[in-house]
């Protein structure tokens, strides 16, 4: 009867151990709908990526604007919805990489996704240009202008960012980062939006059925929502910190 006694825990003791396996419970769910939706996000980003290819191959790669079409999707679909990520606890691929290597990752897609997005925007000005059309016509044209400005202010203030912690004594690192995180997010939900539109276009319509649009379109305002969750979550957090 003693023993018995002894190893009856006291009720507030019981309370907490219920509270931490609950905790633990609906800590294990929010892990395993993140992986779920991270997953079912990459498969999309895969998808279109992959149907456009198909479609840009159709099209033909001799023409200028195909290789607009390819490397802006390349640039942001693919490459700047892959760094923006792989920061996140869900995200699989990255998830033992140290917050270091991220960043230097992070860069790298970046960089050539950026690369590949003035390239593109570059070659469907010279196409119109040697073919004496009207530049910046066009609702996707202008958004695609617009975030190619905040692509350029994104790179800025990311090397601020980068080198925070040697520039601390001119300006508040948080500022830094808040700034790349805000311009960054303007300009990948820009490219993105600039994508969208661009299924209206004739090199779509030409290659593909309205199916095969209605799915890409969906698609990608999927993986644009779903990319921007963390980022989200983290410009909230640091906002938090500044109003304290």
């Amino acid at each position: 009867m003693a023993n018995e006694k002894s190893t009856k825990l006291p009720s507030a003791s019981k309370e907490e151990l219920l509270m931490e396996r609950k905790k633990l419970t609906e800590s294990e769910w929010y892990s395993m709908a993140e992986g779920i939706f991270n997953t079912l996000n990459h498969i999309m980003i895969g998808v279109v990526c992959i149907y456009t290819s198909w479609l840009c191959w159709r099209n033909g790669f001799e023409n200028l604007y195909t290789w607009h079409v390819f490397l802006t999707l390349i640039g942001y679909h693919l490459l700047m919805s892959e760094g923006i990520v792989l920061f996140f606890s869900g995200n699989g691929w990255s998830q033992k990489l140290s917050h270091s290597h991220k960043r230097t990752v992070h860069w790298l897609i970046e960089v050539v996704g950026c690369t590949c997005c003035v390239v593109g925007i570059a070659l469907e000005i010279y196409f119109r240009a040697s073919t004496n059309r009207r530049h910046f016509s066009s609702t996707h044209a202008i958004v695609g202008l617009t975030s190619l400005i905040f692509l350029a202010l994104t790179l800025v203030n990311g090397l601020m960012a980068l080198f925070a912690a040697d520039l601390r004594r001119r300006i508040r690192p948080i500022y830094s980062k808040l700034g790349h995180y805000l311009t960054g997010t303007v300009c990948y939900v820009l490219g993105m939006v600039a994508i969208v539109l661009a299924y209206e276009k004739r090199i779509y319509h030409q290659n593909t059925v309205t199916e095969g649009i209605t799915m890409m379109t969906v698609f990608t305002i999927t993986v644009t929502v779903l990319s921007m969750v963390g980022v989200v979550k983290t410009v909230y957090n640091q906002l938090k910190t500044l109003a304290r």
